[in-house]
């Protein structure tokens, strides 16, 4: 059995993995703090409290199990493939046993007694991006106790790259400046902490780029924005490329990992090697309408992503009317509401709430994320409309 281990991006792998015959269990982490508190032992009040109220929904999958434990002492993992998670927000720390863990506040308001025993007992930790490595590798090195002889994977993140723009974003906070030093704190742990090899995400992604269309929108399609308001007024827009999902990366890195289970390592080929454009700055693409309709007609979430993200070049132009023609193939994906959410705080049109009520009815229809998720999206959704109509 292969263990991942981390965030949405194992969750990927660990799928294209299966697919290609090995056997596979992912499981969410909240933070290095977690494990590093507790390593392999969920605290047993902490357990009482669990199963008394049914906190369940409220660990957002990152269980007690996932936090203190991740795999069972009585388990034999073949390997152990992990990759440099974000870590979860609030996380708290129990004021005399010192352990941390991460819950949503949102179980309070459900169970009154359990926010009184929390306040009574727990303050809130702030992780500093800074140190992140640092727990990172005491984790590493309690895991290692924990399983001597299981090789472990560490599977690195995507460089941030100036052709990787507008301005690369990771989940995890602090990665922008922690990528320029990074590689010499991988050689350490390969070199002192034994059987464990640092997989190069920036090579295999250079493999992918030279083999493939050579535009980052392509691969990494969704933007992050940040806005700056006045009176209702947008005064300034800030944007910045998601370079955490990339559709592109899982069946090749899946290839990577299944060649490690079979021969023991990893090897690169001479095309996996970081190419000279990707020092380049980047370039924004633009399209005209008919091939705006066929990209968000398309039902392909990327496809979509990257038709609305190319809206966001030209300030002089509304879009809206494309995305009302097209509302029913809209893919349900919190990165593509984003970038229409923060497109309609630009262009304030009331058709925008046309699209709404069309993309509602495919939330509503999209259970696999579970209830919560739903019942958050709905809420984004809503703030959309609410917008659009002038009610806000």
């Amino acid at each position: 059995m292969l263990y991942f281990l981390g965030n949405c991006q194992m969750d990927f792998l660990s799928r294209a993995v299966t697919e290609l015959g090995h056997d596979c269990i992912y499981r969410v982490l909240a933070s290095p703090f977690t494990y590093n508190s507790s390593p392999g032992i969920i605290p047993h009040e902490l357990l009482e409290k669990d199963q008394t109220f049914g906190l369940a929904d409220f660990y957002h999958d990152r269980s007690l199990f996932n936090q203190f434990e991740m795999i069972s002492a009585d388990d034999e993992p073949e390997a152990i493939v992990i990759n440099l998670f974000h870590e979860s927000s609030p996380l708290f720390i129990e004021k005399e046993q010192k352990y941390i863990f991460f819950i949503d506040p949102k179980a309070w308001t459900y169970h009154p007694s359990f926010e009184e025993w929390m306040k009574a007992g727990f303050g809130m930790i702030q992780t500093n991006p800074a140190t992140y490595l640092k727990r990172y590798e005491e984790m590493i090195k309690n895991l290692r106790l924990k399983f001597p002889q299981v090789p472990i994977l560490v599977v690195s993140r995507l460089s941030h790259y100036p052709a990787f723009g507008p301005e690369p974003y990771s989940y995890l906070e602090g990665w922008n400046d922690l990528w320029k030093y990074s590689g010499q704190i991988f050689n350490r742990w390969e070199n002192n902490i034994s059987d464990l090899t640092v997989v190069d995400m920036d090579r295999i992604f250079a493999g992918i780029w030279s083999a493939s269309e050579k535009r980052i929108e392509a691969h990494c399609p969704f933007l992050k924005f940040k806005l700056t308001e006045k009176d209702n007024v947008i005064t300034g827009l800030h944007a910045s490329r998601d370079v955490e999902h990339i559709g592109s990366m899982w069946p090749v890195l899946a290839k990577k990992i299944t060649e490690f289970v079979e021969k023991g390592k990893i090897s690169y080929c001479a095309e996996e090697v970081i190419p000279a454009e990707w020092k380049r700055s980047w370039q924004p693409e633009k399209y005209q309408d008919e091939e705006l309709l066929k990209m968000l007609g398309s039902g392909a979430n990327y496809l979509c992503a990257r038709a609305i993200g190319s809206f966001f070049i030209n300030h002089e132009h509304d879009y809206t009317e494309l995305l009302v023609k097209t509302a029913q193939y809209t893919p349900v994906c919190h990165n593509t509401l984003h970038m229409i959410k923060t497109y309609g705080r630009i262009w304030r049109n009331p058709d925008l709430a046309l699209w709404c009520n069309v993309h509602r009815e495919n939330v509503l229809k999209f259970t696999a994320n579970g209830p919560l998720y739903t019942q958050d999206y709905i809420e984004r959704l809503n703030e959309v409309e609410k917008f659009a109509s002038g009610k806000a």
